[in-house]
């Protein structure tokens, strides 16, 4: 995966559905990521990598991008919500493996705590937040738990049926729909025009 202004997902030479791509609106100047549906074609061996040594934000806020690239373990050690996104990303991964209702009873608490760690970062940098006229349903940190269990997911399944199945385009697409809800959000949030709730 290619992490930056442009990126899509390739899988064993194979694009997956989804291409997020980072533009600017030229209303607001800021750098947002887009998610548009592909389809599939042979695009060579292997799958790209890295990630762009400075990626922008939205406002104090990580783009989408930055989210990814945070599940994906890059570039992630220097801010600390993009931190509590990978530990979440690493959260969702370890759950999907265990059975024991106990484990994932603690996996869970755990999850509760990192979405509290980014409702809590928010509140603190962002005060601002609070001001926008149209509240919205959600906490950022429940948004980002979100994406990241459908970026476990979407990997998960395509290593399991590959790039092809209709399976992989229905949860990589599910992901790009996310992508989208996350840009649109931390966009009008920084905008003013949405408000956070507390938690």
């Amino acid at each position: 995966m290619k992490c930056g202004r442009n990126f899509a997902f390739c899988h064993q030479g194979v694009h997956v559905p989804v291409s997020l791509v980072a533009t600017t609106n030229p209303m607001t100047g800021i750098i947002e990521s887009r998610a548009n549906y592909v389809g599939t074609k042979n695009m060579g061996a292997g799958r790209t990598g890295g990630c762009a040594v400075t990626a922008p934000t939205v406002g104090e806020l990580p783009t989408a991008s930055q989210l990814l690239c945070a599940f994906q373990g890059r570039r992630y050690q220097d801010r600390e919500l993009l931190r509590s996104a990978h530990a979440l990303a690493m959260v969702h991964q370890h759950r999907a493996r265990v059975w024991d209702a106990t484990m994932i009873t603690e996996i869970d608490h755990r999850r509760a705590e990192l979405v509290d760690d980014i409702n809590d970062w928010v509140a603190q940098e962002m005060p601002q937040h609070r001001s926008g006229t149209s509240l919205h349903t959600e906490s950022l940190g429940a948004v980002v738990d979100r994406m990241a269990r459908s970026w476990v997911c979407a990997n998960h399944i395509i290593h399991a049926e590959g790039a092809r199945s209709d399976n992989t385009h229905k949860h990589w697409y599910q992901l790009a729909e996310l992508v989208d809800g996350y840009t649109d959000l931390v966009t009008d949030v920084v905008g003013g025009r949405r408000r956070l709730p507390e938690q």
